[in-house]
């Protein structure tokens, strides 16, 4: 059984767009095997050749060049934003679930809302950052222990 040319080249092309697609290496590997296939057609018309050629190929590609890609990818950045949760800050106006308040965190002032209806914060009351939505603060407010008078 002889395949035409043209399959191994409308394969190495739609991989080569499913990549573009995608931009995750997903089928780059695939299509230099087509890439491959398509120069064995043209030596051989045996289908289980151009096949194990792709195969193969496909294969090597992917065992190769995959683990350097991934030294290669970056991590994410973290950014000013990630290092403020978990943070105390302080409520500079009144701050609840409802209504957006003022709070101060290293000597910036910061939108914020309570992250639990009903908690609120009064002015100088220490709160802890547990989310970041873009500008606001979502904070929750530190429960401090007070010593409780002891009955004698």
């Amino acid at each position: 059984m002889s395949v035409d040319p043209i399959f191994w080249l409308l394969a190495a092309i739609g991989f080569v767009v499913l990549e573009a697609m995608t931009l995750n290496l997903v089928s780059i590997w695939f299509a230099v095997g087509s890439a491959a296939a398509l120069l064995s057609c043209l030596a051989t018309g045996s289908f289980r050749v151009q096949a194990v050629v792709f195969i193969a190929v496909s294969t090597l590609c992917l065992l190769a060049l995959k683990p350097l890609c991934a030294r290669l990818r970056k991590p994410p950045t973290a950014t000013n934003g990630d290092r403020a949760l978990g943070r105390e800050a302080v409520a500079l106006t009144p701050v609840s679930a409802e209504t957006t308040g003022r709070v101060r965190l290293d000597g910036v002032d910061w939108n914020a809302r309570c992250a639990t209806p009903g908690d609120t914060l009064a002015p100088g009351q220490s709160c802890r950052v547990a989310e970041i939505h873009s500008t606001l603060l979502i904070v929750e407010p530190v429960l401090t222990e007070t010593a409780a008078p002891v009955a004698h």
